[in-house]
């Protein structure tokens, strides 16, 4: 967009505009601000100590790229000419979990592996750790809510049966 000056408004705002620049000793800063065409604009920078670097007027070169969706023969040749397509390019069909131990089932109903088996399932055993599972009380032990209820119950339970005794504090 451009910054214009059509009224007095529009002057003392692109003043204040202008005094938010870096002082120039080569450009009115506010006078540049409405003569830039399209394209053009005041560039400053920060050096290596932070410091503004002086204005410069600079007409911007418009974007070469293309803003829109590769097709698919253009994802293809991207992907085709990849350096990773030599290592990652080819399905390699490994064993799986379940094959594997459809294979071990297998062998352990066979006549000549049941004692093969039974060290293998053994091993499994020893290696697969039992779940037990948790009693409903364990399970409402570790929600917070049901506990914090269980010690007020608990609590109002204490005082009543002690004030009942004539207990106080």
């Amino acid at each position: 967009h451009a910054l214009r000056a059509f009224t007095a408004k529009d002057r003392k705002a692109i003043k204040h505009t202008a005094e938010n620049y870096p002082i120039s000793d080569y450009y009115e800063t506010d006078r540049v601000l409405t003569s830039l065409g399209i394209g053009q604009a005041l560039v400053t920078g920060l050096n290596e100590k932070g410091i503004p670097t002086p204005l410069a007027a600079t007409l911007l070169r418009a974007p070469m790229s293309r803003m829109d969706i590769l097709s698919t023969e253009e994802i293809d040749q991207v992907v085709a000419s990849s350096q990773l397509m030599s290592k990652y390019g080819k399905a390699i069909d490994r064993e799986s979990a379940e094959e594997l131990l459809a294979e071990r089932i297998k062998k352990a109903h066979s006549d000549e592996g049941k004692s093969e088996a039974e060290d293998e399932r053994k091993k499994v055993e020893k290696a697969v750790p039992r779940v037990k599972e948790k009693s409903v009380m364990e399970e409402l032990s570790k929600n917070t809510m049901v506990r914090q209820l269980g010690r007020t119950a608990m609590r109002e339970i204490t005082r009543g049966l002690l004030g009942m005794l004539g207990v106080r504090r």
